[in-house]
C-alpha cells in the first residue's frame, strides 16, 4: 500500500470514528461537552435566524395583528394597572363585531375588588332622578367600570382565547404545588385528550397561576401562555401543550388553542409522534390538517419571521374609534392583545432580539401554524450521517496531497461550504441543520490526518530533506516522498540535461580582491544562481570554485528537463545583469572587472547515469557520462565565440517550440570524433531583444554562405552584421567577428574538400 493510500485510509477511518464519537459525546445529557457544543449550536441557530430576520420589513405581516397597550394608550386612558376589566370587555365587543378568526389575550386577569363599583351603584340608586347630570355620570361610570363586562363579553364571543399560566418551581411567582385543579375552575372543556405516556413527555407545571375563575369558566377557549426559555434564557421553542402534574390534564398553548379553533381541530385531534419529532393536527374526520415539527418534548421551534414590529401593531386606544379604525378591518384576522412596553414586564430574550415583546412571539407561532411555514430541524440520525459523510470525504481528500498543512485549507473550504449550505437551506426551506457538531468532527478528522502525515509519514520526507535538501528543490523532495522515487545507490541511467556554468575571467577577479571580498562576492553570486536553479527543479551536483555543476530530470523524472535548464540559464543571465547594476551602484566597493562580470553556460541533453557515487563512508549524488563531458566542453567553448549560453542540437530539438536560438557552429570537442551542432540560446519565444530582429536572419544567411565556401560574400555580410551585436562590457569578441576572421583566413588558406563546415576544438 502506498503512502497516499495509507493517508486516505486513515482519513476515512478517522472521519467515520470521530463522527460517532462527536455525536455520542455531544448528546449525553448533563455532560460538559454536550452543554458546550449545544451552546454553540444555539448561537449558530440564532445567527441564521437573525440573518433571516434581516430581510423583513416593519409591518409587512398583517394576518396576525397585535393590539398594543402602548404609551399613547396609557397616556390617554390612565395608569394601566388602574384600568377596569370593562375596558377589555369593550375591546372584545368591538373586535368581535369585525369578524376576526381569533382574539388572543396575552394578559393574566386576576379578580378585582368590586367595592367602588358597588358604592357608585348604591349612590346612583339613591339619586332617584333628583340630579339628572349626576345620575347620568354615575350610570356611565357603572357601564364603563362593570367588573363583569369582561366575563360577559368573553362568554358572548367564542373567538376569544384567554391565557392560562401553569407554573413550575423555577417560575418567579411560584408558591406551592397544587395536587389538583381548583374546584372553582371547570377545566374539562379546555383540556386535550392525550394518552398518559405522551402527556408525561410534555413540559410540566405544578400550579395554576391565575385564579379569575369566573373568567376561566366563561371562556370557550383557554391556553397556556408559558414560554420556558432555554438554559441561556433565550426563547427558541414554544410549547404546543403543557402537562399539569397535579391532575394529569394537558392544556394546549394559547396559540395552539387558537389554531385548533381556526382549523377545526377537536380535543382528541392532537397526534404526537415524539419519537419522530412530529405533531399531527387531525380534524374530526381523522384527516391530517397540519404536520408540525416539534422536539422530544413537543415544543415547536419558533419561526421568527422578522425582528420587532414585523407584524402590524395597532394602539389599544385606536380600536375603540371607528373613525380611526373601522371594525371591518378585523375580518378574518387574528388579534393578539398585549403590550410592547418594558414597564409591563412582557419583554423576552429571543433569537432575533434580546428585548422582544411576548405578544409578537405568539404572533410568530400562530402565523407559522396558519401558513404551514415552520423551522424544520433535521433529525439527529440525518445530522449524524451528514457528519459522517462530510468527515470521511474531508479525511480522504486531506490524505491525497501528502502535505500536512494543506489540510487546514481544505478544512476551511469544507467548513465554509457547510455554513453556506446550511444557511441557504434555512433561508430557502426553513431546514435547520447542525453546524457546530459537523465542524467539530471535521476539525478532529483533519487533525488526525495531519498528525498521521506529519508525525508518521513525514519521517521519510525529513530523511530525504536532510539528505538531499541542500542540492534538490523542495518540490522534488515532496514528489520523491509522494512517488517513492528515492535515489538508488549506484546509479540509474536515463536521458537528462546537464548544466554547467562558470564565471568569465575568475582568476583575474581573484587576483584583484582580498580573500574576504572574494568569499563575499562568491556567496552572493552562488546564492542567487543556486536559488534560480532549485526554483526550476534542477539538482545541484557540486560547486567547483565559481563553477556550478547541475542537472535536470533526476532524482525525480521531469518531462520538460531540457526546457527547465534553458529557463534557468536565461534567468541566471538576467539575474547577473541585476547584480552588475548593484555592484555599479556600490561605487568603488568593487573593481571594474567585477562590475562587468559575465558567466558562461553550457547545456546538453543526453543519456547519463545519476545516483549516489563514492564509498560507504562518503557518497555524493552526482551525474556521469559522455553527455556530461559534452556540456562542460560547451560551456568552455563559449569564450571562442564571445557568447554566454550555448546548447546542443539534442537540447534544441526538445525546446525549439519554446525558445529563440542562433545556430552557432558544428564543432568537434576535444576527445570526440563526431561533430555536434551548437546554438546560442537567445531568449524564450516572443521575448527576444530588438537587436536580434535583423541579426538572426542575416547571421543565418552569412553562415550558409560560409559553409558554401563563399568566403568574401560571407565575410562582408558578417562584418556588416557586427553592428547589431551587443558588445556589453566584458565581451571581448562576438560570433560575427569570429566568423569574419575565419572567412578571411579560409580565403587565403581554404580547408580540405571534406571540411563540411566543422570546427575542431583543441582545448577543453
Amino acid at each position: 500500500m502506498s503512502d497516499r493510500q495509507k493517508r486516505i485510509l486513515v482519513g476515512l477511518v478517522a472521519g467515520l470514528v470521530l463522527s460517532f464519537i462527536v455525536h455520542s459525546a455531544s448528546r449525553s445529557p448533563g455532560s460538559f461537552i454536550t452543554e458546550l457544543i449545544e451552546g454553540y449550536e444555539q448561537r449558530s441557530y440564532d445567527g441564521r435566524m437573525r440573518s433571516k430576520a434581516s430581510f423583513s420589513e416593519e409591518g409587512s405581516l398583517d394576518q396576525v395583528v397585535i393590539v398594543d397597550i402602548d404609551l399613547s394608550s396609557i397616556e390617554a386612558m390612565g395608569n394601566y394597572y388602574d384600568w377596569p376589566h370593562a375596558y377589555h370587555g369593550q375591546l372584545i365587543d368591538v373586535l368581535a363585531s369585525g369578524g376576526p378568526s381569533a382574539i388572543l389575550f396575552d394578559i393574566i386577569f386576576d379578580p378585582k375588588s368590586t367595592y367602588e363599583h358597588e358604592l357608585v351603584g348604591a349612590l346612583a340608586s339613591g339619586l332617584s332622578g333628583s340630579q339628572p347630570d349626576l345620575q347620568e355620570a354615575a350610570d356611565q361610570y357603572l357601564v364603563n367600570n362593570d367588573p363583569y363586562r369582561l366575563v360577559q363579553s368573553t362568554y358572548e364571543s367564542p373567538q376569544v382565547h384567554h391565557s392560562l399560566v401553569i407554573e413550575h418551581p423555577d417560575t418567579v411567582n411560584y408558591l406551592y404545588a397544587m395536587d389538583s385543579i381548583p374546584g372553582a375552575y371547570g377545566a374539562a372543556a379546555h383540556v386535550l385528550d392525550l394518552p398518559a405516556h405522551v402527556a408525561e413527555r410534555l413540559p410540566t407545571g405544578e400550579r395554576i397561576g391565575n385564579l379569575h375563575f369566573d373568567l376561566l369558566n366563561a371562556s370557550h377557549h383557554m391556553g397556556a401562555a408559558n414560554f420556558p426559555p432555554d438554559t441561556d434564557g433565550i426563547i427558541r421553542r414554544a410549547p404546543t401543550a403543557i402537562h399539569f402534574k397535579g391532575s394529569g390534564d394537558v392544556f394546549p398553548s394559547i396559540t395552539m388553542s387558537a389554531a385548533m379553533d381556526i382549523l377545526n381541530i377537536p380535543p382528541d385531534g392532537f397526534d404526537y409522534d415524539l419519537d419522530h419529532n412530529l405533531l399531527r393536527l387531525n380534524d374530526a374526520t381523522g384527516a391530517t390538517v397540519r404536520e408540525i415539527p416539534v422536539d422530544d418534548q413537543g415544543r415547536i421551534p419558533v419561526n421568527y419571521f422578522g425582528s420587532f414590529k414585523t407584524f402590524t401593531y395597532i394602539p389599544y386606544l385606536y380600536c375603540f374609534d371607528p373613525e380611526m379604525l373601522d371594525p371591518s378591518y378585523w375580518e378574518g384576522k387574528v388579534a393578539i392583545v398585549g403590550s410592547s412596553l418594558a414597564g409591563l414586564g412582557d419583554l423576552k430574550s429571543t433569537s432575533v432580539q434580546r428585548s422582544f415583546p411576548g405578544p409578537e412571539i405568539h404572533a410568530n407561532v400562530i402565523h407559522s401554524i396558519l401558513q404551514d411555514d415552520f423551522v424544520r430541524p433535521v433529525s439527529r440520525s440525518t445530522n449524524l450521517w451528514a457528519m459522517v459523510v462530510l468527515s470521511c470525504v474531508l479525511g480522504m481528500v486531506c490524505g491525497v496531497p501528502g502535505r500536512p498543512f494543506w489540510g487546514f485549507g481544505l478544512l476551511i473550504i469544507f467548513g465554509m461550504a457547510w455554513v453556506v449550505y446550511t444557511t441557504g437551506q434555512f433561508l430557502s426551506h426553513g431546514t435547520m441543520w447542525d453546524v457546530v457538531r459537523p465542524m467539530a468532527s471535521l476539525t478532529l478528522t483533519q487533525l488526525s490526518v495531519f498528525s498521521f502525515t506529519f508525525l508518521v509519514m513525514d519521517r521519510d520526507k525529513r530523511f530525504l530533506r536532510d539528505t538531499f535538501g541542500t542540492y534538490i528543490s523542495p518540490e522534488l523532495i515532496e514528489q520523491m516522498v509522494e512517488d517513492k522515487e528515492e535515489p538508488k545507490l549506484g546509479g540509474d541511467e536515463a536521458v537528462h540535461t546537464a548544466f554547467f556554468t562558470d564565471v568569465q575571467d575568475f582568476s583575474t577577479i581573484s587576483e584583484q580582491l582580498t580573500a574576504t571580498d572574494l568569499v563575499e562576492l562568491l556567496n552572493i553570486y552562488l546564492t542567487d544562481m543556486t536559488t534560480i536553479l532549485l526554483n526550476n527543479q534542477g539538482t545541484l551536483d557540486k560547486y567547483i570554485g565559481d563553477a556550478i555543476v547541475a542537472f535536470f530530470g533526476a532524482p525525480v523524472p521531469l518531462d520538460d528537463h531540457a526546457l527547465r535548464a534553458c529557463k534557468t540559464a536565461l534567468e541566471i543571465q538576467e539575474r547577473l545583469e541585476l547584480l552588475r547594476g548593484k555592484w555599479i551602484d556600490d561605487g568603488d566597493r568593487w573593481p571594474e572587472i567585477v562590475r562587468t562580470m559575465q558567466n558562461r553556460i553550457g547545456i546538453h541533453s543526453g543519456p547519463m547515469v545519476t545516483g549516489n557515487m563514492g564509498s560507504d563512508q562518503r557518497m555524493n549524488y552526482t551525474m556521469m557520462g559522455d553527455a556530461v563531458n559534452l556540456a562542460a566542453r560547451l560551456e568552455s567553448s563559449c569564450r571562442y565565440y564571445g557568447i554566454y549560453t550555448q546548447i546542443t542540437e539534442d537540447t534544441y530539438s526538445a525546446v525549439k517550440e519554446r525558445v529563440v536560438v542562433r545556430e552557432m557552429d558544428r564543432i568537434i570537442v576535444l576527445g570526440k570524433k563526431e561533430p555536434v551542432t551548437t546554438y546560442e540560446l537567445v531568449s524564450l519565444k516572443g521575448e527576444q531583444p530588438d537587436h536580434m530582429d535583423e541579426l538572426l536572419p542575416g547571421f543565418a544567411e552569412a553562415l550558409s554562405l560560409y559553409r558554401d565556401r563563399e568566403w568574401a560574400r560571407a565575410r562582408d555580410l558578417f562584418e556588416s552584421l557586427e553592428a547589431h551585436e551587443r558588445m556589453v562590457p566584458g565581451r571581448k569578441t562576438n560570433p560575427c567577428r569570429v566568423y569574419a576572421e575565419r572567412c578571411e583566413q579560409y580565403k587565403n588558406d581554404p580547408p580540405p574538400e571534406d571540411w563540411g563546415g566543422v570546427t575542431a576544438l583543441t582545448a577543453k
